[in-house]
């Protein structure tokens, strides 16, 4: 019977450090694929904005201050800024609008607005509900530098149709853009290309901020509301 119950004992003993073994396994496989899919996903950001700020180079230049005609790209989730308070969270999370209107104000200025400044300029002035509101945003831009400005307006074809007029436009998006499926976000289309085509900005993709979109693609996006600045009279 003794040897009977040991043998018995050592037979469970050894299922459960095969049970332990098997699970060990299985937790090594599973983080490793979260690790995977974590190195990627970084990999495919970190991608998209080098090529982004490789695309925006020179941003200014230096020796005029005048306007030189390149658009910077910054991302919200930058670092630099994405932990700065902003609306319920940070910028990295709620800075949208914010960034875009940076982006243009740096543009147009051709002095650096990075989001973190400009987060402390307008601070919750630019929202509605805490929401990003680029009608606030347009004003601003209008009352600080007397810029021109378009108040709401709905429509791609007149979106774009101001574009084509030199004016940058802020576009809520819903649903698809390129690789990435938005429920509340906002971008900037900023310049009409040469050959008809369109650049964009979106402060949460580098590799949407750096390929041209055709006007149908552009028509094909579930845009919300509109609206628009421009600095120079052209």
């Amino acid at each position: 019977m003794k040897c009977t119950s040991a043998a018995r004992l050592r037979l469970a003993a050894a299922l459960l450090l095969g049970i332990a073994v098997g699970f060990s396994a299985w937790i090594g496989i599973a983080a490793q694929h979260v690790q995977s899919d974590s190195i990627s996903s970084v990999k495919t950001y970190e991608r998209g904005y080098s090529d982004g700020v490789q695309d925006a180079q020179p941003i200014y230049d230096k020796s005029d201050s005048k306007k030189s005609g390149y658009m910077p790209l910054f991302l919200q989730k930058d670092p630099q800024w994405s932990s700065t308070a902003y609306s319920d969270e940070n910028i990295g999370t709620y800075g949208c609008g914010l960034t875009c209107a940076a982006m243009a104000l740096s543009y147009e200025r051709g002095a650096a607005v990075t989001p973190d400044a400009l987060a402390t300029i307008v601070g919750d002035t630019c929202l509605t509900d805490r929401v990003n509101d680029m009608a606030k945003f347009t004003q601003f831009a209008r009352d600080r530098y007397g810029y021109d400005r378009v108040d709401t307006f709905w429509g791609t074809d007149s979106a774009l149709d101001y574009v084509d007029d030199g004016w940058i436009v802020f576009a809520g998006v819903s649903g698809q853009l390129g690789d990435r499926e938005y429920g509340s976000h906002v971008v900037m289309i900023w310049r009409a290309n040469d050959d008809g085509t369109y650049a964009l900005r979106d402060p949460d993709d580098g590799a949407n901020s750096i390929k041209t979109w055709t006007r149908e693609e552009l028509e094909a996006v579930c845009f919300g509301s509109f609206n628009a600045i421009r600095g120079d009279a052209r």
